[in-house]
């Protein structure tokens, strides 16, 4: 019998297996790490006002300027790692983010939480950018939504053991003079930096450096690669600029922003909407806030694998905006229970809607322009991490009520749903 070759663009079943086996679980607990240290903040909103005189609108501000810091610097920092490799250059990222996010634990005024912010912001700041960049040069586009769904699934996974975990460490006040707060900080911040030292060994920059695979396993995955990198004809002209005034890159942008303000407007005040409940410990608040991220788990998994296994980017993603804006409605106009109901709705739309994004800029862009692209749309739709928890943050103060906040995100999330149905996909490229 004659063995049959795969498409190119496809790798064989066990060559796929081997490589997520090796790679994807390092980067998943990066990134719960990573997830757990830029978000944990939302749970010590009160503690930090009545210890550092940290109000509403102060807080709003604090948590979302992490987000500045990650936009201006996430550009040269992929352009680093596509140059040096990503074990060193995530290693050390890992290292210097641990360490400031155990530092948080000295904040004392407000200008030390903003700058403590600020510069968790850019230590992460290429991480996430680096890592979607890492699985193209590992994972053609037909397997890229499921990889991508595996290492954004850390985020679900984060909030779901972060927030009770949050909780229980909150209930350390006291323990040798310091607030439960501060311990938070600390025994969350260490084991990031810890782990950070084995990231070089666990990892491997390119498939021809992977020892672990055979001559011709190297091969078949760098053809499968390399059959993937879109005609140069299909891509903007060389140069920011040009980039950017292409209009399939100013749309992923607008959408990755909308994205990404529902994410965190939601993550940073999900706490403070399910104490709306009333009567709860820190504990039980902690566990109801990780409800809608057992939702975001399914979401992650189940709408890349349907583009996946369909070839169809658009539909999927519509139906994740869709679920994120009727999601955000409800948790503002419903009451707290059947509120948190909906803003599980909105947890499998927001988290669900990213990995099937992602595998949308390598179909347009490649080499060292996918790799200044990709942090780009991070860091400018990152922004939206900057303005919801600010949105959220002044409409409460002025208000008193985080309601109108939601309407507003759900908004801009709906002007996000409008500019992904003008996207025209062609099979697996996108126009």
């Amino acid at each position: 019998m004659v063995a049959v070759s795969p498409p190119p663009g496809v790798l064989p079943a066990a060559l796929r297996r081997k490589v997520g086996r090796r790679l994807l679980p390092p980067l998943f607990i990066m990134f719960v790490l990573s997830f757990l240290d830029r978000t944990n903040v939302s749970l010590v909103k009160d503690q930090l006002q009545a210890s550092a005189g940290i109000s509403a609108a102060v807080f709003g501000f604090g948590a979302g300027v992490f987000f500045i810091g990650y936009a201006v610097f996430g550009v040269p920092s992929n352009l680093v790692l596509h140059r040096i490799g990503a074990r060193r250059w995530l290693a050390g990222m890992m290292l210097v983010w641990g360490v400031l996010s155990a530092a948080l634990a000295l904040t004392s005024s407000p200008t030390s939480f903003y700058l403590l912010r600020f510069l968790l912001g850019v230590a992460e700041a290429g991480f996430f950018p680096g890592v979607i960049l890492y699985i193209t040069y590992w994972f053609p586009n037909r397997e890229r939504g499921k990889a991508t769904g595996i290492f954004q699934s850390a985020v679900a996974i984060s909030s779901i053991v972060g927030n009770p975990v949050g909780g229980y460490l909150l209930g350390l006040h006291g323990l040798l003079g310091l607030d439960g707060w501060q311990w938070m900080f600390i025994l969350e911040g260490v084991p990031t930096a810890l782990f950070a030292l084995a990231v070089p060994w666990l990892l491997t920059d390119r498939p021809e450096q992977a020892r672990w695979l055979s001559t011709a396993e190297r091969a078949t995955l760098a053809a499968a690669i390399k059959a993937d990198e879109p005609p140069a004809e299909r891509r903007p002209r060389r140069g920011v600029w040009a980039v950017l005034r292409d209009s399939r890159v100013l749309r992923l942008v607008y959408v990755y922003f909308a994205i990404q303000l529902g994410v965190y407007g939601v993550t940073f005040w999900l706490p403070a909407l399910v104490k709306r409940i009333g009567g709860l410990s820190d504990v039980q608040v902690g566990f109801l806030s990780a409800l809608p991220w057992v939702f975001a788990l399914a979401g992650v998994l189940v709408l890349p694998w349907l583009s996946d296994r369909t070839g169809n980017r658009r539909g999927p993603l519509l139906i994740a905006l869709g679920c994120t804006t009727v999601g955000l409605v409800g948790g503002a106009a419903l009451p707290p229970v059947p509120g948190l109901i909906a803003l599980c709705v909105a947890a499998f739309g927001f988290l669900g809607a990213q990995p099937v994004f992602w595998t949308v800029p390598p179909t347009i862009l490649a080499g060292v322009q996918v790799a200044a692209t990709i942090p780009l749309i991070s860091g400018i739709g990152n922004l939206g991490g900057f303005v919801g928890p600010s949105i959220m943050g002044v409409t409460e103060q002025l208000t008193g009520s985080g309601a109108g906040g939601l309407y507003l995100v759900a908004a801009v999330v709906v002007l996000g749903f409008a500019c992904a149905a003008t996207f025209r996909w062609v099979g697996a490229r996108a126009d």
